[in-house]
């Protein structure tokens, strides 16, 4: 697997760590694992990253879907708001009756 290491800027020169180089003597197998089968899993790993990193469609369906959430979020203010407009209106047109005609009777 190839380590993806970031370079150090430090008052604009570029330093990059670069892991020592490993001597084929000086490798120790995990319990249970051979050289072949880190060596296989870091290829597997590396294509699985190659993937995530070239591939947005998910990114953009997920944009969308938020989109889509918001402008139907607005659309429902929307019309709630004319609604309550329409109510406030027939509540002033009562009040303007009720006033016109001498105020309340009961």
């Amino acid at each position: 697997m190839t380590p993806i290491v970031p370079p150090v800027l430090i008052t604009g020169l570029a330093f990059h760590a670069e892991p020592p180089p490993a001597e084929a003597g000086d490798y120790v197998p995990a319990v249970g694992t051979s050289r072949e089968e880190k060596e296989i899993l870091a290829t597997l790993e590396d294509k699985a990253a190659a993937k995530t990193a070239s591939d947005y469609q998910h990114i953009v369906w997920a944009y969308g879907i938020l989109w889509a959430l918001f402008a139907a979020y607005g659309l429902f203010l929307w019309r709630r708001s004319a609604r309550l407009r329409a109510d406030v209106d027939v509540l002033r047109q009562t009040l303007e009756r009720t006033e016109a005609g001498g105020g309340p009777r009961g």
